[in-house]
């Protein structure tokens, strides 16, 4: 078993021996060797007649055992990273038990997003809901680097989840060397009702609403900001719904960074509708942050 010192430091990657998980192996490898973690790639093999997400005792971890699942995607990435420290291990545990126990001590759960084509199934939902760690739901990116690379996006709004999204997201804008947008979406006509629509409003309250909506966003990111001299910042804007506004930015996007939560009592037991949405239907990989 790793120290919880050592854990602090883990990038973990649930492995189920798709080719997505593959993928999310090798950008799990590429970050935590930028991040200086180490990297353990985890099998959970329950018995069949164990409930999917049970939290049954079940036996430890066996580190270094011999896996088919584990074998080729371990020396896949120690081919690519040949100085990175990639620990393996086989669970026999619910894969929603033992990826929840992992995330415990690490600093990411790393999971590929379901299927090939891109449908993410009930499991990857419901592990990113259980995680105790921010969680990275892996899918191949529709846009292509053709020179400086791909930007990372955060959404924000006023709350504390989102403020801790906006801090991991210049974090991971920092490890993978990209420019960071911070993207603050109101959708108007929610906001305000019918008046919106239909030309009725106070355009002088509105003007002063945005005005503060935009001192807000700077005051959240000027600290971080100074923390990250070298980050290439733009904040955006858009009066759109945030789960549409983020799907389109992340068309051009390597990643996209949400919180998990809603604002409310209810919303913060459950996954926001908005990160739930974004994990579902963004184009590049999604990290949500607890």
């Amino acid at each position: 078993m790793n120290t919880d010192a050592d854990d602090a430091q883990q990038v973990v990657v649930g492995i189920d021996g798709s080719d997505t998980a593959l993928a999310a192996a090798h950008w799990a490898a590429d970050y935590a060797a930028s991040s200086s973690s180490t990297l353990l790639l985890l099998h959970a093999a329950a018995r069949l007649d164990w409930h999917f997400l049970a939290d049954s005792a079940a036996p430890e971890i066996d580190e270094g055992t011999a896996d088919p699942a584990l074998g080729s995607v371990e020396v896949a990435v120690r081919a690519a990273h040949p100085d990175l420290d990639v620990r393996s291990a086989t669970v026999k545990k619910s894969i929603g038990g033992a990826l929840r126990d992992a995330s415990d001590r690490a600093r990411l759960l790393v999971v590929g997003s379901g299927t090939d084509d891109g449908m993410l199934g009930s499991h990857v939902v419901r592990i990113t809901h259980r995680a105790l760690c921010p969680v990275l739901v892996w899918r191949a990116p529709a846009a292509h680097r053709t020179g400086k690379p791909l930007p990372v996006v955060v959404g924000i709004d006023e709350s504390e989840d989102s403020l801790r999204a906006l801090m991991i997201a210049f974090e991971a804008a920092h490890v993978l060397h990209a420019p960071l947008k911070v993207a603050h979406m109101w959708d108007l006509a929610a906001a305000v009702g019918l008046g919106y629509s239909q030309g009725l409003m106070d355009w002088q309250l509105l003007d002063l609403l945005q005005s503060q909506q935009r001192q807000r966003m700077d005051e959240l990111v000027a600290p971080l900001a100074k923390k990250y001299p070298n980050a290439h910042v733009n904040e955006i804007f858009q009066d759109i719904s945030p789960a549409k506004g983020l799907r389109a930015l992340s068309r051009e996007a390597q990643l996209v960074v949400v919180g998990s939560h809603g604002r409310g009592r209810i919303a913060a037991s459950t996954l926001g509708s908005v990160s739930q949405s974004v994990i579902t239907h963004a184009e590049c990989p999604v990290l949500v942050v607890r």
